[in-house]
């Protein structure tokens, strides 16, 4: 049961730690650079948003499959909506961990079908305040805050910037926008080392584990503003499991409003019953 609440705020945790989009309409300016020096520009100019959408699609070795898109602000406090519509594990859907986040005013609201029996009222959303600690029920909301919070969008792209082999592929369309698409791989170390000590700590979570020379495999799409459009980044792990990341990106820099739901769809979690359930 732990897993299923952790499952409606795992896409938001997902999506912010990839980057956005702009609203460029032409490639041509990128054209001009070098590919690293166009991957150094869009970290530059992608750090400069504070507000993003997503669209998110989670890929892994036997039928694992995720999908999720949601609408991120940043500052000057963490604002979030975000639904995850599809969950497939070997290939077999699992409608029960589909679920939405909303986060606002320090307060997280999930609504997560396998939930439902444990919020009070029969209450199709439960409201977790995020001063409260909740490590026993996995849904730690201080922890999820501190990692949406302090996962610069601008990172991804600067790691990409490490790669020795990175290289202009040419120019595609993407959702209508004219792009200049980048390909490249970079070792865990050199991406690594292309972040100061903070924003390494930061990544450390979702990067191969215990192999500094795992390479990642990205493809990366900018406007003419040099912001991502698209972003697909695969890796392989020490036991051949392989996945896949591709996002796609829009609004960057726009305004949004995030709103909790009907407070007569809202209850409480029911920590024992939670705890209790199987």
């Amino acid at each position: 049961m732990v897993a299923a609440g952790g499952a409606a705020v795992g896409a938001a945790l997902l999506l912010s730690g990839c980057n956005g989009d702009g609203s460029g309409t032409g490639a041509n300016g990128n054209m001009k650079l070098s590919a690293n020096e166009a991957l150094l520009k869009s970290s530059q100019k992608t750090g400069q948003a504070d507000t993003f959408k997503a669209d998110l699609t989670v890929t892994g070795t036997g039928g694992d499959k995720i999908h999720a898109n949601g609408q991120f602000r940043l500052r000057p406090v963490l604002k979030f909506s975000a639904k995850l519509d599809e969950f497939s594990h070997g290939g077999q859907s699992i409608p029960g961990l589909k679920g939405q986040a909303v986060y606002t005013d320090n307060v997280l609201y999930a609504k997560v079908p396998q939930l439902a029996q444990f919020v009070s009222g029969g209450k199709p959303w439960v409201k977790i305040d995020a001063n409260q600690a909740a490590k026993g029920t996995g849904l730690d909301v201080q922890d999820l805050v501190k990692q949406v919070q302090n996962v610069d969008p601008a990172g991804q792209t600067k790691m990409f910037t490490g790669s020795k082999d990175a290289r202009r592929v040419g120019t595609e369309t993407i959702d209508g926008v004219k792009t200049t698409h980048y390909t490249g791989t970079v070792t865990v170390q050199d991406a690594l080392n292309r972040l100061d000590a903070q924003a390494r700590e930061k990544v450390r979570g979702w990067l191969p584990k215990d192999d500094a020379n795992a390479k990642i495999n990205f493809d990366l799409w900018t406007d003419g503003d040099n912001l991502p459009r698209k972003l697909v980044s695969k890796g392989t792990g020490p036991q051949g499991e392989s996945g896949s990341v591709t996002v796609l990106y829009s609004d960057y820099g726009k305004s949004f409003g995030v709103n909790p739901p009907p407070s007569d769809q809202v209850g409480q979690l029911s920590l024992g019953s939670f705890l209790g359930g199987n």
